[in-house]
């Protein structure tokens, strides 16, 4: 696998709004789901600028206005970057030691989902920061 996946999600919807559908293969990416978190990312705002040691993700987002993900191998100095203009909802296999990053560059919201397979505890965390994006 390369060092993450993205895959555009489609959407369903119709004139009550956007519906997104998950695969469970994309599921299965991370064997078994320990803990998912969810939130908002505000325009000009960055998430992530980390790595995670043990941990998978899947990052989804739902998006109505230009962001940009970053990401690099936690030993490269080589940042690979991607644009996503217009809407949508796209879907975001990070594995570990994949530093991952996500800037809203645009006037709205990012709406993100994260699901790791791994407990979330403060106390042990395995997130390591490293900053791809200011």
């Amino acid at each position: 696998m390369q060092d993450i996946e993205i895959i555009e999600l489609e959407n369903y919807g119709d004139t009550r709004g956007a519906l997104f559908n998950i695969l469970e293969t994309d599921i299965q990416f991370l064997g078994n789901i320990q803990n998912i978190h969810f939130g908002r990312i505000c325009p000009g705002s960055i998430r992530g600028n980390h790595y995670h040691l043990q941990s998978k993700e899947i990052l989804i987002i739902s998006y109505s206005d230009i962001w940009t993900l970053a990401w690099a191998e936690n030993d490269s100095a080589e940042i690979s970057k991607k644009e996503f203009p217009g809407s949508g909802a796209v879907l975001i296999k990070v594995r570990e030691g994949v530093v991952h990053s996500v800037k809203n560059t645009g006037d709205k919201n990012l709406e993100i989902i994260a699901l790791s397979n791994r407990i979330f505890s403060r106390e042990s965390s395995d997130t390591i920061s490293k900053i791809l994006m200011t």
